[in-house]
């Protein structure tokens, strides 16, 4: 299908062949009409005085007259009158100003006004076998005039000029019509390069239906999308320094205490924890960092479902003794049915919500693992029995730092980075991550394509 804006250009393209084709033949006409013109005021007259002389027959015939005045070819340079002696046309019609009031001569041909800004006026006396004399008056259109004067000058020289003049205008128009838009694009996108974010567009140009109305619509949401970010940045970076300051002020504290008391085993321990507590975040940002430029060095491969799922259980249970928590695994995967991905990625992923779980879980509380696979997807979740969320902030838990307490405090743990790893996990795979409040606790699904029809490559992860 062509696209709007190839229409735009054959339009123009028909409107500047069907403008100059039209101005042409206007013109064309008129330089046939300029050259009888010329042959009547040269100073034989002859196509007037064959007419003189046609009317005269008519006359003395008493026939064909009012054929002649009204159908004539040369009618068509202007107006033919036959005047009596009287002063009034012999068809009976209302005579212009400058022919009632003129006076004319019967034995010769007057040019009248020739070198005026008006047409001239051609009259030729005529006198019937009954002695009855006449005055033959050709009066030459006014609005035809002008032209004549100017093929006069240029001759046919003005057709081609006019013809330029009309395919400039609307090829000027087009690209007007065109490189305005561009113009306004090229300067919003410059700004844009320079960290001047435009706000608001030329609403004209986002209304149009062409190409140019798309890439200002897409250049429009890229802007949005870039002010988003940018305010994600600026948050990533408050919270980030907002979660290293709170540790660094207790190892100060810690470490002023070891000033004081060297033996001070609480002090020691509390350094310790709180150094694990930075590591761990480091590790955190490391991880979510590695997705905006992933190591080749992950291996893509077919994994087995069964075995994942084992082994994911086995090391949560350990994770799940202090709170004395039970662990229950149920799936229907059959034995050998394999999950094409990144191992240890998936693992990762799998942890993150297990240890979002134990996080949020009462003690002695169940988590229910379950995994169940269709014939393109392998959907893996954890239901915990902790409190849900409310639904409009169900996506925004996907977010790093987020953490729905207002007040930040970290009775219940972590950075609010994990969650926002299995996402990005989840869309390295080409899968998704689904969160939902149900009626016994908070149930996170991650759901994978199986990838049996297709090998993943290492480019996936670049």
């Amino acid at each position: 299908m062509m696209r709007r804006l190839v229409w735009t250009f054959w339009l123009a393209l028909i409107l500047s062949v069907v403008g100059t084709f039209v101005v042409s033949a206007f013109l064309i006409k008129q330089w046939n009409k300029f050259v009888s013109y010329s042959e009547i005021i040269e100073p034989t007259n002859y196509p007037f005085r064959i007419l003189s002389k046609e009317i005269e027959a008519a006359l003395n015939q008493k026939r064909g007259l009012e054929s002649i005045l009204l159908n004539h070819p040369i009618t068509e340079l202007g107006e033919v009158y036959l005047i009596d002696s009287s002063g009034a046309d012999v068809l009976g019609r209302n005579l212009p100003v400058r022919i009632s009031q003129a006076e004319f001569s019967v034995d010769a041909v007057e040019i009248s006004n020739q070198s005026s800004n008006h047409p001239p006026v051609f009259v030729r006396g005529i006198k019937s076998d009954l002695g009855e004399t006449f005055s033959l008056v050709l009066r030459f259109d006014p609005a035809s005039y002008p032209f004549w004067n100017l093929f006069r000058g240029l001759g046919l020289y003005w057709v081609l000029f006019a013809a330029l003049v009309v395919s400039s205008l609307i090829s000027w128009w087009f690209a007007i019509k065109i490189t305005h838009p561009i113009q306004y694009l090229a300067l919003a996108s410059g700004r844009q390069g320079e960290g001047d974010l435009v706000s608001r567009f030329d609403s004209k140009i986002l209304q149009r239906r062409d190409e140019l109305g798309e890439l200002a619509r897409q250049l429009q949401a890229s802007d949005a999308k870039i002010r988003s970010l940018l305010n994600k940045q600026k948050k990533f970076l408050r919270d980030v320094s907002h979660e290293v300051r709170t540790p660094l002020a207790r190892l100060q504290v810690a470490a002023a205490t070891l000033e004081l008391d060297s033996s001070d085993s609480q002090a020691l321990s509390q350094i310790e924890y709180e150094v694990q507590t930075i590591d761990q975040l480091v590790q955190d940002l490391l991880h979510l960092s590695h997705f905006d430029r992933p190591s080749m060095s992950h291996k893509v491969e077919g994994i087995n479902i069964v075995s994942l799922l084992d082994e994911f259980a086995d090391r949560s249970r350990i994770l799940t003794q202090q709170k004395k928590l039970t662990i229950a695994l149920k799936h229907t995967v059959q034995r050998g049915q394999r999950l094409v991905g990144v191992r240890f990625l998936l693992d990762r992923a799998l942890d993150n919500l297990m240890t979002n779980a134990i996080r949020h879980s009462p003690e002695r509380g169940k988590i229910r693992v379950s995994c169940e696979v269709s014939e393109e997807y392998c959907c893996l979740g954890v239901l915990d029995e902790g409190e849900g969320i409310d639904t409009e902030s169900m996506g925004d838990i996907f977010e790093p730092f987020v953490r729905l307490d207002s007040s930040r405090s970290r009775q219940t743990g972590g950075f609010g980075l994990g969650l926002s790893l299995v996402k990005r996990i989840a869309e390295v795979h080409e899968g998704t991550v689904v969160a939902s409040n149900e009626s016994n606790g908070f149930f996170i699904s991650l759901v994978l394509p199986l990838g049996k029809n297709k090998t993943l490559q290492a480019s996936s992860f670049l």
